[in-house]
């Protein structure tokens, strides 16, 4: 990311977390800011061209593959959250990228990169290994001796609302989904993001009535569902 995206992109980080109007997820805003900044250029994506990026937080980052067979360590990777291939290289200097489709890694990282928006090492593993049935990866929030919180990035084809012209002009949007695991069963579950829902969900294992609020799961639903979790495995 350049020195003018990257000083875009923190000033619109401060502006959201100060009016804590809505929730600010860093991968969304980014991807956002790639199809402002988009100057033409698109992907063909069956009879679509599509502006913006599917790749989650941009291209090349410093991180690790782990594979049945392999392991890899401190390489560039590129996580496509539409095809749920990941991409990577073996050195700097590498034109083309190695693809791994969906299943062929168990799980990867991310380092953490301030300058390209990731605040802290990411970790993704692949949903079958922790019972989904969705041939995604879901990244690992909070680990507790009974229950564990996940967030699963999905990139879809959306309509450009400033466009009118173009019927075959797309954009790539990112969405995001809170999962949970019961270690115990090797069960997983969505979450519905909501004070009545959580107190619902959870009420059989702990009565959750102090430990948030509606308020602080508007401003912050990642940091807040992160504290619940380690309530719950309290």
């Amino acid at each position: 990311m350049n020195s003018v995206f990257l000083v875009i992109f923190l000033l619109i980080s401060i502006v959201a977390i100060s009016q804590q109007a809505s929730y600010f997820d860093a991968a969304q805003s980014y991807n956002r800011l790639l199809i402002e900044k988009n100057n033409g250029t698109y992907t063909r994506v069956s009879n679509y061209k599509v502006i913006g990026s599917p790749y989650l937080f941009g291209e090349k980052h410093l991180g690790s593959i782990y594979a049945p067979t392999e392991n890899a360590n401190n390489i560039l990777l590129s996580y496509n959250t539409f095809n749920q291939e990941l991409e990577f290289y073996t050195d700097e200097n590498s034109v083309k990228s190695l693809i791994k489709g969906p299943g062929l890694v168990d799980s990867f990282k991310f380092k953490r990169n301030i300058g390209q928006g990731i605040a802290q090492e990411l970790l993704f593993i692949y949903g079958p290994l922790m019972g989904a049935n969705d041939k995604t990866y879901y990244q690992l929030l909070s680990k507790g001796t009974g229950y564990n919180l996940y967030k699963k990035y999905t990139g879809e084809l959306g309509i450009v609302s400033a466009n009118y012209v173009q019927a075959d002009l797309r954009q790539f949007d990112l969405n995001y989904d809170y999962y949970y695991t019961i270690t115990a069963t090797n069960a997983i579950k969505k979450l519905k993001i909501s004070q009545n829902a959580l107190t619902k969900e959870f009420k059989s294992i702990k009565n959750l009535s102090g430990e948030f609020d509606q308020e602080s799961l508007k401003a912050d639903p990642e940091s807040t569902l992160i504290a619940i979790f380690e309530a719950l495995n309290r």
